[in-house]
């Protein structure tokens, strides 16, 4: 079956972490929809930062952002959201965190505003990589005040982040994944990029023998095993490069854009 969808992850796939998109890199991907390819960008970025990634590529597009927990079609019509209350054990081993020092929580809440707590630095760091501006910004943060709240996503910036996971090991729908870079994204168990992408696909009718999915890091990997093909970006997380049927050296690299083009056009002619 020919491939028809191709779903691409954004940091460490299209660009490297903190970097605008290159016009080169945009023009690629804009090149694969006006040769007939449906394409979709899926990220851990909120959604608001993966609209300014496609607004610099200038297709329209659907996205899939906050680690799946979000999923919109080109229009901007809602296919799938799922998020999560914060509990009130949660809220307490985030707070434990803040009060700590020397990291930050970022919580995107399902309203649409971000609250961030902790290192100002950090703050200002998740605000330049992610192209956007946090709703409000405070040095602590207040359980009671967050427990309650609904979540697609809370970031945790810090290399030591045991009182989250210890509070993440009571609850029974959130996950939590790490990167090696000190951060570290909680989310709904039943989101994930994987069934994102099931949700995308089915509003598109297509199967999953139509995909082709690209990423580079772990939250990518529940794609990549779904997609009928994928491919692994180069430098990436080992079980990226485990899960995916093939590699491409490169963010955003002519490398990169050459295998799936190869990909497409082996599976048109099959």
């Amino acid at each position: 079956m020919a491939i028809t969808l191709v779903v691409l992850d954004i940091d460490g796939t299209l660009l490297e972490t903190g970097e605008r998109i290159s016009p080169e890199t945009a023009r690629a991907v804009a090149a694969l929809a006006e040769d007939g390819l449906e394409v979709a960008l899926a990220s851990a970025r909120p959604a608001e930062s993966i609209k300014v990634v496609r607004e610099a590529i200038g297709v329209p597009m659907p996205l899939i952002g906050d680690n799946g927990a979000i999923t919109e079609d080109a229009e901007g019509r809602a296919i799938r959201t799922v998020d999560f209350e914060i509990s009130q054990e949660l809220a307490r081993g985030l707070a434990a965190l803040v009060e700590r020092g020397d990291s930050a929580v970022n919580i995107y809440l399902s309203d649409g505003r971000w609250l961030a707590f902790g290192e100002p630095a950090r703050i200002d760091r998740e605000e330049h990589d992610t192209w956007m501006s946090a709703t409000t910004r405070s040095d602590a943060l207040d359980a009671d005040e967050v427990a309650g709240l609904h979540a697609l996503k809370i970031m945790c910036d810090s290399t030591d982040v045991a009182e989250v996971e210890d509070a993440v090991a009571q609850l029974d729908n959130v996950a939590m994944t790490h990167s090696g870079n000190g951060l570290h994204d909680l989310w709904p168990m039943d989101s994930g990029k994987g069934a994102a992408l099931s949700a995308l696909a089915e509003a598109l009718g297509i199967g999953m023998d139509q995909v082709l999915a690209v990423g580079d890091s772990d939250t990518d990997v529940p794609m990549l095993e779904l997609a009928g093909m994928s491919i692994a970006v180069q430098p990436g997380s080992p079980a990226a490069r485990e899960a995916a049927d093939l590699t491409a050296e490169g963010a955003g690299s002519t490398d990169l854009f050459r295998a799936i083009r190869r990909v497409v056009a082996e599976s048109r002619d099959s």
